[in-house]
């Protein structure tokens, strides 16, 4: 088995932050194009991962499910967010999927609480539930810029969701280590 799973994590936790700064500091339309980069890293890594993830299910049981298809829908609506952004669009339509994969996530994130997976189910599934969250208020955030204290309570939930997944990756990475610390590929073996 092939566990990639540390460096997803990662690049959600990256991802819920650059998303968390820029609900947060709002920068002006000329200033937008840059963070689309951020924006595509996330979507980079999510898209190289996730779809092996649901293709190939490396991960025992319905870990890829939990993992592998949130993690698509939020690949999928970083890229389309990144490309919007670099080219000076309105985050609108993005922001309206992104409620739906929000609910996606809560969803995910009840049921790993309910079904106790992994080794911390509490943690792993608050932290779905806040990135749920964060998504569900992005929409509102964007379409009602106006009042400002929503974009800065969407921020501040994906930045406590950012913390969480990227204490989890970060954590995740010397147990994966050691698991594959005397792993030989196929190809190497004699």
């Amino acid at each position: 088995m092939i566990d990639y799973l540390a460096v997803m994590l990662v690049s959600v936790g990256a991802g819920l932050a650059i998303l968390a700064l820029y609900l947060y500091l709002a920068p002006a339309p000329e200033h937008r194009p840059t963070w689309g980069f951020g924006f595509g890293a996330t979507a980079l890594i999510l898209a190289e991962t996730a779809i092996p993830m649901i293709v190939t299910w490396p991960l025992p049981g319905s870990y890829n499910v939990a993992y592998g298809e949130p993690a698509l829908m939020f690949g999928a609506l970083f890229t389309v967010a990144g490309f919007a952004l670099v080219f000076r669009l309105d985050l609108l339509g993005p922001a309206i999927w992104g409620f739906f994969a929000g609910i996606a996530a809560i969803v995910v994130g009840a049921n790993i609480i309910g079904m106790h997976m992994s080794s911390s189910p509490d943690v792993a599934g608050v932290g779905f539930i806040l990135a749920g969250l964060g998504g569900v208020l992005t929409l509102p955030a964007v379409a009602i810029r106006k009042q400002r204290w929503i974009a800065v309570l969407a921020a501040i939930v994906l930045a406590v969701a950012a913390v969480i997944w990227l204490y989890t990756g970060y954590l995740s990475y010397p147990g994966h280590m050691a698991d594959f610390a005397k792993y030989v590929p196929a190809y190497m073996k004699k």
